[in-house]
């Protein structure tokens, strides 16, 4: 059943984003164009800023209606009216979640690179792409001859912990609207709060947890090689255990207190 509420969730959700990546590369090409073409006179010079103009602004509705929407996918299917229906089918809450879940991490994946490749394209255009380049090589070779044997484990670990705090964002916000629809009547503001004191509670406990590592490890932290071996793999398991407590109250939430009054 997983299967179909995946393939039913990525149907739903590429209607809208699909198109929005379609513009973004549209305007990649026409952006890296005008850009080869170094006309910045009279009438080119106004096509080639509104071309910009409109670049860049895909490239901020990239970001933002695929954070917006999948937030809104998972509120409006599961939290408004059409939450009855889903909560009716032969499905546990945690593969509605699950469904919803891994969609939204995949978009969020997608959207990033997308972005990413779109600003290599546009700026490989440009004079300064070489200085771009060298810039971005002199960093690895650093990280290299700072961390040595240690590289590739960094690379690793900053991998994971892009992955793993993705899901936690995305796990925070349901969490958050697990607990705001118990508010009768003002869901949307409940879950804005629960969202609010969540983070404030993650930024205490981070900030008290730095310092007893501080404490713990002296000076050895300071040291680069620390980040490899210490600090990444630290902040990951800090971060696999919210993820784990997201989820749980999550499923908890949707299995004992669900409200859809």
């Amino acid at each position: 059943m997983l299967g179909k509420l995946l393939k039913h969730e990525f149907k739903a959700t590429s209607r809208l984003l699909l198109p929005l990546f379609l513009i973004l590369a549209v305007l990649t090409i026409m952006d890296r164009i005008v850009l080869g073409l170094n006309v910045f006179e009279g009438i080119f010079a106004t096509i080639s800023g509104f071309i910009t103009f409109a670049y860049v602004i895909s490239i901020i509705a990239v970001v933002v209606v695929t954070t917006v929407f999948v937030i809104y996918r998972f509120y409006k299917n599961l939290m408004t009216d059409e939450g009855y229906l889903m909560f009716t089918l032969p499905v546990k809450p945690s593969e509605l979640i699950n469904s919803k879940l891994l969609v939204a991490t995949l978009w969020t994946i997608v959207s990033t690179i997308a972005i990413l490749l779109s600003l290599i394209i546009v700026f490989s255009g440009t004079s300064y792409f070489p200085e771009i380049k060298d810039g971005f090589a002199l960093v690895f070779e650093q990280i290299s001859l700072q961390l040595g044997s240690y590289a590739n484990l960094f690379y690793i670990e900053l991998f994971v912990l892009i992955i793993v705090s993705i899901i936690n964002n995305i796990l925070m916000v349901y969490v958050s609207i697990a607990i705001g629809q118990l508010i009768n009547g003002h869901k949307i503001l409940g879950s804005i709060g629960a969202y609010i004191v969540i983070s404030v509670i993650i930024q205490i406990v981070s900030v008290v947890a730095l310092g007893v590592f501080s404490l713990i490890l002296g000076r050895t932290i300071e040291n680069v090689s620390a980040l490899p071996q210490i600090l990444f793999p630290l902040v990951i398991i800090g971060l696999v255990v919210t993820n784990i407590l997201y989820y749980w109250g999550t499923n908890f939430l949707f299995k004992r207190k669900l409200n859809l009054d």
